[in-house]
């Protein structure tokens, strides 16, 4: 029997050529695995700018402070919305890195409706800047060539739903390629969101933006980049956790509020009693309470005592139940004067604005049937009419930087149908007149007035499918022919869908 024999040369070309083919090998390896995955979600740093445009009434409105970042197409500018961000793949991503995958995630906060929805992705021509940015203009001095925007190209289209807490991905690949190659000059991430459907109902949709008090709910933008294989899409990530709603006291998808401006707890007898003011918001069982012209160590009624906090106690007494609250003080530092909210639920978050002329807005959000909504308590100036405009809109502007369930409560000191009430009713709706409409306004004085002869004390509420009005009343406060206050209130009953 013959043996093969290999001579030494021809034993070391073959390890050779093994070698070789095995360094081959392990350099396509790592040629298909040598990708790098970065995420693009710190605000001021990954992302420079969210922000919301709106158009008409609302053009110069500034919302580099909302929560959420809103969408809503419309035959009106005032009630369109658009959505502007800004990624840093300048100094993230090398330049012309080969893109295998760039997603764009947000968390929905609300829909309207059922109706699933086009989002197309265009690339914004001009470099736009936080707390700069609105529907006419891109920074200070310095206007876009048309309002609502300089687009470019656009890089596809999503469709989004009405699945309230889940992460919408947007593929924004081709968009993010482009940028990092240098192809628009700046390798910035500049981009607009807009819904590119026709006008319906209910088509207004908002996301969590940078200044969700949850990072889990900001968006962020999900970048994996170089290698020569395909990457597989990045998977959606698990719905974020919303927060917990605080218990329902009244329903678990019903929401009882209250205005009513206590004169410093001074009745129609000229006595300052805060025990029936509490008598009265107990007897309303309301979820939370808007008071106006509360004192706090100063003037009538409250020279030597906080009567927010007093206010609190008495109401929790009466009730038995934990209370929380959030107040505006006009004048700042311990005593003054201003509104006050209270509340059984416990605020998500909480806030308060000063206004022109010494008047201000007390907000909180709490969060009912796992919805967010906001809540403000204000009070406008009564003796001179030319600043209740003012104080009205900058009021109007501040609440639009919060989530769109919105219900502003307050003695606003001006009737129906003038132009000092149109500034709040056109953009939200008055309960009391929703309430005469449908058949579900009660008043024991028959006309809904709400100080003398006059309907000074409002609740306006946002105009969206997911709030809706059930009934309003304006209770009867007296008791042995005394009014504890000047003022009657009001309470509204709504269904939070």
């Amino acid at each position: 029997m013959a043996i093969a024999v290999c001579s030494p040369s021809r034993i070391v070309r073959r390890i050779h050529h093994l070698l070789i083919a095995l360094v081959a090998i392990c350099c396509v390896a790592a040629t298909a695995s040598a990708q790098t995955t970065v995420t693009l979600d710190t605000p001021g740093t990954h992302i420079n700018a969210d922000v919301t445009i709106q158009g008409g009434a609302y053009g110069w409105s500034d919302f580099s402070n909302s929560p959420v970042l809103a969408s809503k197409v419309s035959s009106s500018d005032t009630y369109t919305r658009r959505i502007f961000l800004k990624f840093d793949t300048q100094n993230y991503v090398p330049a012309n890195a080969k893109i295998q995958s760039a997603y764009l995630y947000l968390v929905l906060n609300q829909s309207e409706s059922t109706e699933n929805r086009p989002f197309t992705a265009y690339y914004v021509n001009k470099s736009f800047v936080k707390w700069e940015t609105n529907w006419y203009q891109y920074r200070n001095g310095q206007s876009w060539s048309t309002p609502g925007g300089d687009l470019g190209q656009s890089y596809g289209t999503t469709y989004v739903g009405n699945q309230v807490g889940t992460a919408q991905r947007f593929d924004i690949t081709s968009l993010v390629q482009a940028a990092v190659n240098g192809q628009f000059g700046s390798r910035y991430t500049r981009m607009a969101l807009i819904d590119t459907g026709g006008v319906s109902s209910g088509n207004y949709k908002e996301f969590h933006s940078t200044r969700s008090p949850y990072p889990s709910l900001r968006p962020r933008l999900v970048i994996t980049y170089g290698g020569s294989a395909t990457a597989q899409p990045a998977p959606a990530p698990a719905p974020a956790p919303a927060p917990t709603p605080a218990p329902s006291t009244g329903g678990s998808t019903t929401l009882k509020v209250m205005q009513y401006n206590i004169k410093k707890t001074k009745g129609s007898d000229g006595v300052c009693n805060p025990g029936r003011i509490a008598d009265v918001i107990a007897a309303q069982r309301p979820d939370v309470v808007s008071v106006n012209e509360v004192n706090f160590y100063s003037g009538t009624c409250a020279w030597n005592f906080d009567m927010a906090n007093h206010l609190e106690s008495l109401i929790e007494q009466r009730t038995g139940q934990q209370w929380y609250r959030q107040i505006v003080n006009v004048y700042g530092g311990s005593s003054g004067y201003g509104n006050v909210l209270f509340s059984r639920y416990a605020p998500v978050a909480q806030t308060s604005t000063l206004l022109s002329y010494q008047r201000g807005v007390a907000a909180m959000t709490i969060s009912v049937n796992g919805r967010q909504v906001s809540l403000f308590s204000t009070h406008v100036e009564y003796d001179n009419a030319s600043w209740r405009p003012i104080q009205i809109r900058e009021a109007v502007n501040w609440m639009n930087n919060f989530g769109q369930l919105r219900i502003m409560m307050g003695d606003f000191n001006t009737w129906p149908g003038t132009s000092d009430y149109n500034i709040m009713a056109q953009p939200y709706q008055d309960a009391w007149a929703a309430a005469v409409n449908s058949g579900t306004a009660s008043a024991y004085n028959g006309s809904g007035n709400t100080h003398g002869g006059s309907r000074f004390d409002y609740v306006f509420y946002s105009r969206v499918s997911t709030l809706s009005l059930v009934s309003v009343t304006v209770p009867d406060t007296r008791v042995g022919g005394v009014y504890p206050s000047d003022h009657d209130p009001v309470v509204a009953v709504f269904r939070i869908n």
